[in-house]
């Protein structure tokens, strides 16, 4: 593969690795914290859950992504591959994992920062406005890379946030503790 077709390999796997492990701690880290303030009320119970869950999750996304390029390329190898296409599997396992929960694990500190500075009713507005941007501009960078509609991607990624976090804010709601 020459040094052209090098670089758009990892371009695009860089994207996928990115994309796949910020957007999904972000918002699972946000439903988790929305989830945990509403049923809880109490910011010790909201750091305790947000941090495990954003640390299990960078774990297992840098897990998920490391098996998968693993398992792409013993697909391409068993089923041979066009040569010189261009293809993430190209990537090394071990980068795909570490790109995947590096940002994975930034990610998900995104809605918790806030808890750790302010006020809990204030948190959560900050939380879920801080998020909610860096899932736009997530999705309209990736849109931009990718060739697709930067606000349409933003806009995507912004839903599927939405529902997330709705869905753990009735679960909260529903099972209120004290």
């Amino acid at each position: 593969m020459n040094a052209i077709a090098s670089t758009k390999v990892l371009q695009r796997a860089t994207v996928r690795e990115i994309l796949m492990g910020a957007q999904d701690n972000l918002t699972n880290v946000l439903a988790v914290v929305l989830g945990v303030t509403i049923g809880s009320g109490r910011a010790d119970f909201v750091a305790l859950a947000g941090l495990s869950a954003g640390i299990a999750e960078s774990v297992s996304m840098g897990g998920v992504l490391y098996n998968a390029t693993r398992a792409e390329q013993q697909m391409a190898a068993t089923n041979g591959r066009t040569a010189g296409k261009a293809d993430p599997s190209d990537l090394s396992p071990v980068f795909s994992g570490l790109v995947t929960f590096g940002a994975s694990l930034v990610a998900g500190m995104v809605p918790l920062a806030p808890f750790a500075v302010l006020p809990i009713s204030s948190a959560i507005v900050v939380s879920m406005g801080l998020s909610l941007i860096g899932l736009f501009a997530l999705g309209s960078i990736t849109g931009r890379v990718a060739g697709g509609t930067w606000l349409m991607e933003g806009l995507r990624l912004v839903v599927v946030a939405g529902i997330a976090a709705l869905a753990a804010t009735v679960v909260g709601a529903s099972l209120h503790v004290a």
